[in-house]
Parts: structure tokens; sequence; C-alpha cells
């Protein structure tokens, strides 16, 4: 199969050259970029054969083979099969576009040599000539195969660009020497370098990952659409003001490290607009020389929380698991002491001895009691709608003290909680918001022990305050959890809630409490925000809307 490449004459030399300089300098960067994308991108014409294929394409399928002086049909090349998709039920790329006349995403399942079947994702898009008569399509072959199975369990997905910069540098001075050499006409030149670099610039843009590059001063020099709608047009500014908000050059930079190694760089960030991104940074030199960076980002937060949430589930299996033993091998023997002892109690004359006997069926009760609760925080509802009911707010922290209410006393920390009397009530699922105030009452305890270690002291406290407010012309209970702790630094305050995120030291903490405690308030349709002062305080308020049976849920 032939590469594009602009028409030159007969005797080989080149005419316009140096006018069309710049056009062509252009096409040469989008020659070797596409050519070094690791996706498959093909066109194909109205024959259903393929015009076009980059490097990932042509190292697609080891059936990759042109007979004759012909180009291989699509499907020759994606399956190994002599007729149209269509043909086995699979939907075509290229018929799907002709019919919409627009572009198209399609999903094929490939089956691999080795008998394993992979998931391909489709990007199909239709291309024009300048008179505007249909030529075919161009289209991307992504491997979703992994995302596939994400998805099937909890909608994961995920996917990672990488890009060979040595391959990609000698290509671009070789496509840069035979193009000085074919160039017939500056004007005829132009135009075809033009069309070639749109076609380009569309395949490009069609991948739909974040994409810039940067020169070794930090300097963004080329921005996709895709960060330029995220960020704005950003092209002059330093990467780490951009998307760190920062006036120095982080102290650990992946691209200079890339640069230095000459390797490909993969990390994972959270960026100014608070979402999390995968990132790619690959090496390479431009025809000057210098050293430049391609950086490839993909938003991956949607897979955080996936993470997250499968993190929780296996969590809260495990506390299960635990509540169940104990509630089996405790509440047997305390059944017992509790029988056994108001047996001696109905015997018993002496007033002192059935005092006694009075205080071990009580703490025996208080002990089955705790189980209970145990039990019941390990039994969580999930998004269920049906797990949602009328919940008293004040039962709920009675039931969360009750069991850390014990660690509090043995650490020496003063709580009190206050309020209105009458009771309030809520529309939520129970048991996911006993486990965030349990969440928020262990961060605290953590707070107060980290500022006061194990001593005991008058400052050592913790304040829950439950208050009536308005919001959006609509009523809502306010829980606020102050404890007067060693606070949040204000430089991490608005992050402390992203997955992941934790000041703890290794091993004393997930980073996903306050995670998956503010996504469980947002689904009750509540608010939680957090208020700090270094050494000072911690403030945690959660909003929710008061249940109001004549609103409905």
């Amino acid at each position: 199969m032939a590469e594009i490449k602009p028409p030159c004459r007969k005797d080989g030399k080149s005419k316009g050259a140096d006018d069309a300089g710049n056009v062509e300098s252009q096409f040469n960067f989008l020659y070797s970029l596409i050519n070094e994308v690791p996706d498959p991108i093909l066109v194909v014409g109205t024959d259903f054969r393929v015009k076009f294929a980059n490097r990932a394409a042509q190292n697609f399928s080891n059936k990759f083979v042109c007979k004759g002086d012909k180009e291989p049909f699509c499907h020759t090349l994606v399956y190994n099969i002599d007729f149209q998709c269509s043909n086995m039920g699979r939907p075509c790329p290229l018929i799907e576009v002709l019919e919409s006349n627009r572009p198209v995403v399609v999903e094929h399942e490939i089956k691999q040599d080795d008998g394993a079947i992979r998931n391909y994702e489709i990007h199909a898009s239709p291309l024009w000539d300048d008179n505007g008569q249909f030529l075919g399509i161009v289209e991307s072959i992504r491997d979703i195969t992994d995302r596939t199975e994400y998805a099937r369990m909890l909608k994961k997905s995920q996917r990672q660009l990488e890009t060979s910069v040595e391959e990609r540098t000698r290509d671009l001075l070789r496509s840069n020497d035979i193009l000085r050499t074919e160039i017939v006409g500056r004007q005829n030149i132009e135009k075809i370098l033009r069309a070639e670099r749109d076609k380009f610039q569309v395949m490009l843009e069609a991948m739909g990952q974040g994409m810039h590059i940067l020169n070794s001063d930090f300097t963004i020099e080329y921005q996709n659409d895709v960060l330029r709608d995220l960020f704005g047009d950003q092209i002059g500014h330093t990467c780490y003001e951009v998307y760190k908000s920062r006036n120095e050059p982080c102290e650990i930079c992946r691209m200079q490290e890339a640069i230095n190694t000459g390797q490909v760089q993969r990390t994972e960030e959270v960026m100014r607009n608070k979402r999390y991104y995968s990132q790619s940074y690959a090496p390479f030199k431009d025809i000057d020389g210098e050293d430049k960076c391609l950086i490839l980002l993909n938003d991956i937060t949607e897979e955080k929380m996936y993470q997250a949430e499968t993190m929780r589930t296996g969590q809260l299996a495990s506390i299960g698991e635990l509540a169940a033993g104990v509630a089996h091998e405790i509440n047997n023997p305390i059944n017992g002491i509790i029988n056994f002892s108001q047996i001696l109690m109905d015997d018993c004359t002496d007033e002192a001895t059935g005092g006694i006997l009075q205080r071990v069926i009580d703490e025996g009760e208080r002990v089955a009691i705790i189980v209970s609760k145990l039990l019941s925080f390990a039994r969580q509802g999930g998004d269920d709608q049906a797990a949602y009911m009328e919940t008293e707010v004040r039962d709920v922290l009675d039931d969360s003290f009750a069991l850390l209410g014990h660690q509090f006393k043995k650490d020496g920390i003063h709580y009190e909680v206050s309020g209105p009397l009458e009771r309030i009530h809520v529309w939520v699922n129970p048991q996911q918001l006993q486990q965030v105030f349990v969440n928020l009452l262990s961060n605290a305890r953590f707070a107060l022990n980290d500022k006061f270690k194990k001593e005991r002291s008058e400052g050592k406290k913790l304040k829950v305050k439950v208050s009536l407010i308005k919001l959006k012309n609509r009523k809502f209970v306010r829980i606020n959890f102050t404890d007067y702790g060693c606070g949040i630094p204000e430089e991490i305050i608005d992050v402390v809630c992203n997955p992941f995120f934790s000041t703890k030291e290794p091993g004393e903490g997930t980073g996903l409490g306050l995670s998956i405690s503010e996504g469980i308030i947002k689904e009750f349709k509540g608010f939680l925000r957090i208020k700090s002062e270094i050494d000072k305080y911690t403030s945690i308020m959660v909003d929710l809307p008061i249940y109001e049976p004549e609103q409905g849920e």
C-alpha cells in the first residue's frame, strides 16, 4: 500500500518548495504524528478498499497484505474475510456513515489467533473532497476489551496511549527530506497539503484524548481541541501554571524525566478542574533538534470512582462477615449470662447482690445492642431506592456514637450533641447515613489523637450540633461535626474529598472515606462542606433536605 505523499514531477525536481515550506512543515508534522498514534487509523474508500493505513493499522493483523497493486479490503485487513462485515451481522462503519451522513461509532468483536475474543470500538467519520463529493471514511480502531469488562462490573474504563518517539523523529526527518524533493508548484502543493493537514487534524481530534506538546521551558506549543475545551486556549503558557495553578515547575516533573531518560513516563494526577487524568509523556526532538514532549491526557475520574466503590463494597463485605461471626460468638454467651443472672436475681434476697446482678444484666444487654448495631451497620443497602426510608437524624447519631462511644471514652475525648428537641426526619438509606456519620466521627477521633496524642485534655473535644436551616427555599437539617484537633492545611482542603487522597500514614487510611461520604450525601440530594483552620479546628457540615410527606420523597 503506497503512503500518502504530495504529487511530484517526473524529473523529480521540486517547485515552490521555499514558498510552501510552512504548509509542508505542518503536513510533515501531522503526517508523522498520526503515523505514530498507537490506535489503528484507516482511510476506506467507497469501494471498501483501504486507501491509507498508519503503522498501527498495518501491524494490527499479520494478514495485512496487498494483492498486486490493489489495496486490501477493510474487512480483509481486520477480519481476514472476503465479504463485508454486514454479511456477518456486524454493523459496517462505511454503510452506517453513508446512511446517516454523519460520524458514527460501532463496536466489533474480533477473534484472535489464540482463540481469545477482544472488543474494538470503531470511530468512523465521512471524508469529502473540496467539491462536496463523498470519498469514503476515516476510521480509528480502539481496543476496548478492558473497558467492556469493567462496564459489566462497575462500568469502569481505562485507556492509555503511548507513542514511540525515536521512530517518530526518524520518520519525521525522513518524510521532511522526501517532501522537499517532491514539491511541485506552490499553489497546487499548498492546496494538497492544507487538505491533508485538515484530514490529519480531524483524525487527531477524533481520538477523544487530550493532547499537547511542551518545549523544554515547560511552555505549551500545541494544544488540541479536547484540552482547549477543558482549559481554554493556553498556547504560550506554562504547563504548571495552566494545570496546577503553580508559579514554578513541579518538584517531580514527568516531562523532564522523560526527556532525561528518553523513555515514556506515565502518571495519574488531579488537575486544576478537580478531575483525575492518566498522563503519558513521550519525549522527542523536533526538526531543529530541540527537546520536546508529547503529552496525552485521559480523564479517568469515573474509573477512580468505580475503584473506590469496588473497595467500599469489599470493605463492607468483610465487615459483614466479621459482624456475623461476632454476633454468633458473642450473642449466645451474652444471652446465657443475661438469663442466668436473671435467674439468680429472681432468687436473690440480698439488695447489694441484686444490684450487682442487675448491673451484669444491663451491661450484657448493652453488649448485645452494640453487636446488633454492628450487624446493622454492615448490612449496606447500596443505591437501591427500596432501602430508603423515613429516618430520624438523632437516632442515626445515637447509633453511631454507640459504635464509637467506648473508643472516645478510652481516648479521653469529650463529646457533646446539641440541637432542637423535636424529631427531625429525612428520606435516606439509614445504613448509608450511619456510614457517613461513623466515618466523620472516626476522622474527628484521629485528628484529636493526632494533636493531643493519648493525653487527656479539656481541649480534646468534639461537638456535634443539629440545627434547622433553609437552602434554596427548602427546609434542611444541618449536622455540624466540629473537632478541635490538628486541622486541615488550606492548600489541600479542596482535594480532601478526592478518591484515594489521604493525609494519614500508609496503612492507616485508604483515602476513600470522605470521597464515599460526599457521594452518599449527594445521592441524598444533600451537601457536604468543610471548613478548617490548621492546629485549631475542622468543621464538616452535612446538610440534608427534611422529609415532608406531603411533598413526596
